[in-house]
Parts: structure tokens; C-alpha cells; sequence
């Protein structure tokens, strides 16, 4: 079973992160909670204009803090909070930044995520210094799919759920999602079961 996330927000890291992230944060936050909520977080968090330049990279603390401000001022869960995020990322921050990319010759779900990797990979021209997670599905017979999740960043299965559930959307595929591994429990990464609804 997936591990409750429980109302911690994932720990500060000293990785490289940009401000794309950050703007979809705050779109998130308008979108979903308000805007009087991102001008809480804005004003606790204290973001400033540069913090929102796409292909400017930024300490992996500026967005984690952000999204721990979030969780303590809107008042909501990490799990929560990072599962909109997820959704927002795809449904609308990937379709505005990456709409070629994200519509190209994908059929359905499963093959979108078996070429997620190499979509990183022509993302990260744009952006130096970028460390991408990497996605890996294995597929059986019945239907169902295991995707494995590796990244140096801990604490965002949540977020991993999110857009899975964005893709689902975007697809027209509803999808059950479980957390069967969890890199935070010891395991060496998380790992995901996706069981395709008819």
C-alpha cells in the first residue's frame, strides 16, 4: 500500500531547480486556492519577481519552502497540495510550455510515459544543469503497469500521483494508481501500479 504522506512537506534540498517550478506553484495556488492564498504564501515565503524566471535555476529549498509555506497558510496536507500540483503541472504548465512535446504521436497513457525519459532529454536542452527524474514502465498481460520512479529528490510521490491523474485526464483513460514501493521506506525507488479502468 502507498505510505501516507501525512502533513509534512517534502524536506529542503540544495539541488537545481527553476522557475518554471515556481510559477507553477504560484498558478497552482491562485487557480485552486485563490489568489488572497498565494498572497499569503508570497508574502511568508518571501518571493520576489526573479523567482519566477523560467530557465533561471534556483536551490531546490526556494520551491520546497514554498510548498511547505503553502501547506501551513492555505491550510492543507503535503499529500494533498502536491497531488493539485501534479495535475496543475500537466493539465495546464506542461500544455502551456510544452504543448508540441506533450501532444506529439502519443496514442494513449502508457505510451506517453515509455518515452517520457527521452521527452526529458529534449526538455533539457533548454534548461542547463537540469536533473530530471527518470520513468521506467514495465507492462504485463492483464493490462496493469509498474512504473518505477527514480530521482535524488525525496518526498514527492504525491506529486508523481498528480500527474499521473493529469494524464489520465489529458488521455480521456481513467486509471487506478497505487504506491507499491516507496523509496521512503527504504526501498530503492518508488514504484507505482497503474491499472487501466474500462
Amino acid at each position: 500500500m502507498r505510505r501516507p504522506v501525512g502533513d509534512e512537506a517534502p524536506a529542503p534540498r540544495r539541488e537545481t531547480l527553476y522557475g518554471l517550478i515556481h510559477r507553477a506553484i504560484r498558478d497552482c495556488i491562485k487557480e485552486n486556492y485563490g489568489n488572497a492564498a498565494w498572497e499569503k504564501v508570497h508574502r511568508i515565503a518571501n518571493t520576489n519577481d526573479s523567482h519566477f524566471v523560467s530557465l533561471q535555476s534556483f536551490p531546490d529549498d526556494i520551491a520546497f519552502g514554498m510548498v511547505a509555506v503553502a501547506c501551513d497558510a492555505i491550510p492543507i496536507s503535503a499529500e494533498e497540495f502536491l497531488h493539485t500540483l501534479g495535475r496543475h503541472w500537466v493539465l495546464k504548465t506542461a500544455k502551456e510550455e510544452y504543448g508540441p512535446i506533450l501532444d506529439f504521436g502519443w496514442r494513449d497513457l502508457l505510451s506517453f510515459l515509455r518515452n517520457l525519459d527521452a521527452m526529458h532529454e529534449q526538455v533539457a536542452i533548454s534548461f542547463s544543469n537540469l536533473q530530471q527524474p527518470s520513468f521506467d514502465i514495465t507492462e504485463d498481460e492483464d493490462g496493469t503497469a509498474l512504473l518505477h520512479y527514480k530521482s535524488h529528490r525525496e518526498g514527492l510521490s504525491d506529486f508523481v500521483i498528480g500527474l499521473l491523474s493529469g494524464l489520465s485526464e489529458h488521455f480521456g483513460q481513467p486509471i487506478h494508481v497505487e504506491q507499491v514501493n516507496a523509496k521512503a521506506d527504504g526501498d530503492d525507488h518508488d514504484v507505482f501500479r497503474i491499472v487501466m479502468e474500462t
